[in-house]
């Protein structure tokens, strides 16, 4: 296991300090009798859902995946590149290491449900909390919190995580289509994540929007080439088909003049339709100073 996460892993149950036997596969308490077992080499702080459906592991980057991803890249990237090189990193619902690239040459922890192979721990943090309080600089969500159904409790656990001053990164999609089902819970709006962040203890540093009308076409004519075409009769199908081949040249037409996705501030837009959110938290000062820039 990684250094950064053996410093910091704590027994849940009453915060002692924990005895790991890797070549058992075995995990204990030092202090009560909570105790546990490792999958590859992986801590177990949860029971796997039986209805968890892993996905694939899917290519990502800067240039790579949908446009929303990619401008979840970018942002990312920023973010994590305004930190020290020291600042040890969570992230939470880290899948397959999507963003592990980002994270090369740092103390960066990833937690997961699921035990995929790049996962550090896995467990879930609205049920347990493995980690020492203040032992963080930054926690990561990355398209995460709409498969969290209590959030309150959620950021709470990452507040009592952070050090003072202690960023929490986030990227949230909003009109997007219901994914990772059943865990696919909740849609934010700005307002929502403003006062979820405020009631929880964090400053809000930055709230930014990603809009792509094109894309957001894209997705309604997908739907429809999932989910309509074929409950059709052959001709009618046929006939839908022309239709969107036409819309989809449209489109590609007013892609050229729209242009393509970009981010804006949420109070600028007259009619707010984002395909989601990227926001930045900061944990209060209320003692101490932080190792964050």
């Amino acid at each position: 296991m990684k250094s950064c996460l053996i410093d910091r892993l704590v027994c849940p149950s009453c915060g002692a300090g924990l005895e790991v036997n890797e070549r058992a596969g075995e995990f204990c308490c030092a202090n009560c009798e909570y105790a546990g077992t490792l999958h590859n080499g992986i801590p177990l702080f949860i029971e796997i859902a039986g209805d968890i459906q892993p996905f694939e592991k899917q290519l990502r980057g800067p240039n790579y995946g949908s446009p929303w991803r990619q401008a979840n890249w970018r942002f990312l990237e920023d973010q994590i590149g305004a930190l020290t090189q020291d600042a040890v990193i969570l992230d939470v619902g880290a899948g397959h290491g999507d963003f592990a690239d980002i994270y090369q040459g740092r103390p960066a922890i990833l937690l997961d449900v699921y035990p995929y192979p790049e996962i550090d721990v896995v467990c879930d943090l609205t049920y347990s909390v493995p980690f020492r309080a203040g032992s963080l600089d930054a926690v990561v969500l990355m398209n995460v919190l709409e498969h969290i159904y209590d959030a309150r409790v959620l950021f709470a656990a990452v507040n009592t995580l952070l050090k003072p001053g202690g960023i929490f990164i986030i990227a949230v999609p909003f009109l997007l289509k219901i994914h990772q089902a059943p865990y696919d819970f909740v849609r934010y709006t700005h307002f929502s994540l403003q006062r979820l962040g405020q009631d929880s203890g964090f400053d809000l540093l930055s709230l930014e929007a990603y809009y792509d009308p094109v894309f957001l076409l894209g997705e309604s004519w997908r739907n429809i080439e999932r989910t309509e075409l074929g409950r059709m009769s052959r001709y009618r199908r046929a006939a839908s088909r022309g239709l969107l081949w036409v819309i989809k040249s449209a489109a590609s037409i007013l892609e050229r003049w729209v242009g393509k996705g970009y981010i804006m501030p949420s109070d600028q837009a007259i009619t707010p339709a984002p395909v989601g959110y990227h926001v930045v938290y900061r944990k209060n000062f209320y003692q101490g100073e932080s190792s964050v820039s």
